[in-house]
Order: C-alpha cells, then structure tokens, then sequence
C-alpha cells in the first residue's frame, strides 16, 4: 500500500457503450510514477487535444453517468465502473487508450473490469504513494441527497439508499474498501435502472445500449433478468462502486469516511469539489511501511497538491 503501483502490461476490453449504444475498446496501458489515470481518445487524431486526465476538475456531466472531458471539450462517458476497479484493484498509474466516446459497460459492473486487471501482474514502481487524510468533516447536501467526509484510520464507505420499489426498499451497507472486499464483495454488483423510465432517457440520448445483459431493469413489481440478483442488496452495493469510482478522482487514495445518503455521481463530485476548496480538512500525506502505525505517517506540504 505505500508505493504507486502500475501494470506490467496492456489490457484490453470491448464493447458497446449503456448510454451511446456505440462500439469502443479500451486498452490499459503501464504509466509512470505520478502520471495518475489519464484517457486517450484514439480516434481524436490530434494528440494535443485528445487526452483527459482522470480528475473531478474535469468532470462535465454527472447525469446518469460520470463523464470526463478536457479544456477541447473531448469528452468519455461512464468512467465509473472501470475507474473503480483500478480503484479497488490499488493502481496509481494507468493510461486508458480508448477509440469512442464511452466506455463499454460489459456487464453492468467492475467484474470484468477488474479480472482482466488481476490476469496482469500489478508493478510495484517504488515510489512513494500519497494519500489524502481527512482532518475534518466535510458536509455536502444537495436536493435530496447527503454526503460527507469524517475522518479516520482507514478508508471506510457508508452507503445509504431509498428507493420506492418492493425490490430495493432502504439498503444500507458500510464497508472498508481494500483490495478483497472490493473484489468479493463490490465488483460484481451491476448499474439498475427503472422501466418505466426508459422512454424520457431514449428520449435525451442517454440508455441506448441497455440490455439485460448490462443492467438490472426493474419493473413496477420485479426485475426482467430471468438471472435474478447477485445479492438482495446488489443496488446498495452498486452505489458503493460508484462511489469507488467517483472517488478515484480525487488522484490520491483517501484516508477516512465516506458516507452517502441517497446520493450519486452529482454529490459525490459536489463533496470532492468542497473537500478540496477546504483546505484545512486534509493533509495529503505519505505512509511508511514497518513502524508503528500511529507514527507510520509522514505529512507532506499540502500547497504542492492545492496546485496542480
């Protein structure tokens, strides 16, 4: 956990976009130390323009997704699934060469996402990995929803959800995110949407590429996958991956609590935006390996990280 990881080598996913219904590969790339997770847009031709770095300054949409764009208005939609499971998988640095405009859904999740990550070897780039430690709350309330940053020892997520349908109800779940709960218990949990919503989304361009491959659809009564669930509280835990991945925009891992209460892409990035226009709430720090864990962490001057 102390040193920035990348892989040993190219990955590659197809398929075609939950929004768009448009086909695109992607291929992970190995990155340097400090590059962090950037996209490229392979069928933007000019190399002056078609690069995204992966942080929620860049963000342009938060509307059923989380799109990225630059200052060219290049843009790639739906970036959670995958930025959660390089997220969940502890990678630092990652260039995604992608050649449309969203990244394929595949199954709704970040299970192939981040299997196709662990068939790599994970490098250890020996450098020192920085992390964002919570100093004190951060509070973000917007229309219905809650959010918020709390300190503490470790990077724990709290989500809380509501929905009026038989199938879901309230869902609560809280979880420390490390490598193999993600895996066991976060990955697999696919994006949902309602049926009767799908006219106003097709309407609006968005949901195009919804299949009962790629999404939980949820009737008035039921659901229309004849698999069923992954788990009765699959939604609650599909909230919990976005969150991952949202998070993963922060460029440095976070240290303390995320709590979410019936929230999505947009508070999630109002509370990193306001996490970061407070400057006294975190300290982004270094931790050393094999000493004392209460003094195990060393501070590094926070201006550094306020100005990139």
């Amino acid at each position: 956990m102390s040193k920035q990881t990348t892989i040993d080598s190219d990955i590659k996913f197809m398929g075609i976009g939950v929004h768009t219904n448009s086909k695109s590969s992607i291929i992970l790339k190995p990155s340097d130390p400090g590059t962090g997770i950037s996209f490229k847009r392979t069928d933007i031709k000019d190399p002056n323009k078609n690069t995204i770095n992966a942080n929620y300054k860049n963000v342009k949409s938060t509307y059923y997704c989380t799109e990225i764009s630059n200052e060219f208005d290049v843009s790639v939609l739906t970036v959670e699934h995958l930025l959660a499971a390089i997220f969940g998988a502890n990678i630092d640095n990652i260039e995604i060469l992608i050649d449309g405009p969203e990244v394929p859904i595949l199954d709704g999740s970040s299970k192939i996402f981040m299997d196709g990550i662990q068939d790599s070897k994970i490098v250890n780039q020996g450098q020192a990995r920085k992390f964002i430690k919570i100093l004190k709350p951060i509070v973000v309330n917007h229309n219905n929803a809650h959010a918020s940053f709390t300190p503490n020892d470790k990077l724990i997520v709290d989500a809380q959800i509501d929905f009026k349908h038989q199938l879901i109800g309230k869902q609560k779940m809280e979880i420390e995110i490390n490598h193999d709960n993600f895996l066991n218990e976060i990955s697999n949990a696919r994006t949902f949407g309602f049926l009767e919503h799908a006219e106003k989304l097709h309407s609006m361009g968005y949901g195009l590429g919804v299949t009962l491959s790629n999404t939980i659809v949820l009737t008035d009564k039921n659901i229309m996958n004849t698999g069923g669930l992954n788990s009765t509280d699959e939604f609650v835990r599909h909230k919990i991956l976005d969150i991952c991945g949202d998070l993963k925009l922060a460029d440095y891992r976070i240290i303390g609590k995320f709590t979410s209460i019936c929230g999505g892409h947009n508070i999630n990035y109002l509370a990193l935006k306001e996490l970061f226009e407070n400057k006294d709430s975190w300290q982004l720090v270094e931790i050393d390996e094999g000493i004392e864990p209460s003094k195990n962490i060393r501070h590094i001057e926070q201006q550094k990280l306020v100005n990139q």
